[in-house]
C-alpha cells in the first residue's frame, strides 16, 4: 500500500461511466487513480473495477483502507495503541 499522502483526510469522489476500468494498486501512476504500468517489478497489481451503470466510486486518500484503492472509512479511526502485549 502506498504511503499516505493526503493533504485532506476522507476519500476522492470519481465519477466512472460503466464499463472496465483498471485503477491504480501502487501509487505511482501518472494517469491518476488509473493505472498506466507503473507497477510493474514492484510487486504490487493493479485494479479491476467492472461497473454495469455509471457510478460514483469513493476512492482511499489516507492509504490505509483494506480495500485500496476504494475508501473503507478507515480515515476516521482512531489509531489504537500498540499491536503487542506484554507478556506476564
Amino acid at each position: 500500500m502506498p504511503e499516505p499522502t493526503a493533504a485532506t483526510p476522507g476519500p476522492e469522489p470519481l465519477e466512472l461511466p460503466a464499463g472496465v476500468h483498471q485503477l491504480c494498486g501502487c501509487g505511482r501512476s501518472r494517469q491518476g487513480w488509473f493505472c498506466d504500468g507503473a507497477h510493474l517489478g514492484t510487486g504490487r497489481v493493479s485494479y479491476e473495477l467492472r461497473l454495469s451503470e455509471a457510478a460514483t466510486m469513493l476512492l482511499c486518500r489516507c492509504g490505509r483502507s483494506h480495500r485500496y484503492p476504494l475508501c473503507d472509512g478507515r480515515h476516521t479511526a482512531q489509531p489504537r495503541g500498540p499491536w503487542w502485549r506484554p507478556w506476564r
